[in-house]
């Protein structure tokens, strides 16, 4: 998994393998007073809920049928990618197939943790372009969904493994709202290290498959995907562009069929940023 600590920071390695989309390692930091806040406007608009299994986010591609999520959101603990439908405003719709480097299973890290839903008709509402490269300017704004406590703010842990409970809530069965939360951040406070990106929020499980988003010309533009938080939720670790890139240039090769035969004429093209 992607080790999320700031560059610089001294970091503690975890005694066990956790599950995806937490960080093998611990930033030696405390979680920020910022932290991660509800997001509206376009941002908001262009995130979806993937279901099946596990609860993450994406991203529908403006003028295509692919949803953006990550990889650890889509491939079971053998490497199978499994059917996922996304959800969006109470509707539900499928995917036929998912674009995926299952080598993600024996090696977790972010430069393998993208996946694109190929859906069965593009999904009507918001929606992003993919980028063709981290921004150095301007800002950038992380998000994804997370659970809502039953006073509508976030319902957050003290670690990304905790059992979150709203308040006054009773019973063998929880239902637990969810809403988009992110962090907005100049483009030069990232750390991009190594092929590996950081960026100070602490989104916890349930954002994983989300974006990081810029603005270009009045268009929304995906430049990340959502991959890991660190233990103290204060760093998220976010898939490098070239990962998703490089599905989309030999999608032969990636491609996993989960539903339905395919079909052709599917192009995603990615704009400067």
């Amino acid at each position: 998994m992607l080790a999320a600590g700031v560059a610089g920071s001294p970091v503690t390695t975890a005694s066990a393998r956790p599950t995806a989309g937490v960080s093998l390692y611990t930033a030696m930091h405390p979680t920020p007073a910022t932290g991660p806040r509800l997001v509206r406007g376009a941002v908001a608009d262009a995130l979806v809920q993937v279901q099946g299994g596990t609860v993450c986010s994406g991203t529908p591609i403006t003028g295509t049928r692919y949803v953006v999520t990550a990889a650890h959101c889509v491939l079971d603990r053998q490497g199978n990618a499994a059917a996922r439908t996304v959800v969006r405003h109470g509707v539900t719709y499928t995917a036929e197939a998912v674009l995926v480097d299952d080598r993600y299973v024996e090696e977790p890290t972010a430069q393998l943790d993208a996946a694109l839903l190929v859906m069965d008709q593009i999904v009507p509402g918001g929606s992003a372009t993919i980028g063709a490269a981290i921004p150095t300017t301007g800002s950038v704004t992380i998000a994804g969904f997370q659970a809502l406590d039953s006073d509508g703010t976030l319902l957050r842990g003290r670690g990304p493994h905790d059992r979150l409970v709203p308040k006054g809530a009773t019973g063998s069965v929880i239902e637990i709202e969810s809403a988009p939360a992110g962090c907005t951040a100049p483009s030069v406070s990232l750390s991009v290290i190594g092929g590996r990106v950081d960026i100070r929020c602490g989104l916890i499980p349930g954002a994983s498959g989300g974006g990081l988003f810029t603005e270009v010309n009045g268009t929304l533009v995906l430049v990340g995907i959502v991959s890991t938080v660190t233990f103290d939720l204060s760093v998220n670790g976010v898939v490098p562009l070239e990962s998703l890139h490089e599905l989309l240039r030999h999608q032969d090769e990636y491609w996993h069929e989960v539903n339905a035969q395919r079909r052709t004429g599917d192009v995603a093209r990615a704009v400067l940023s």
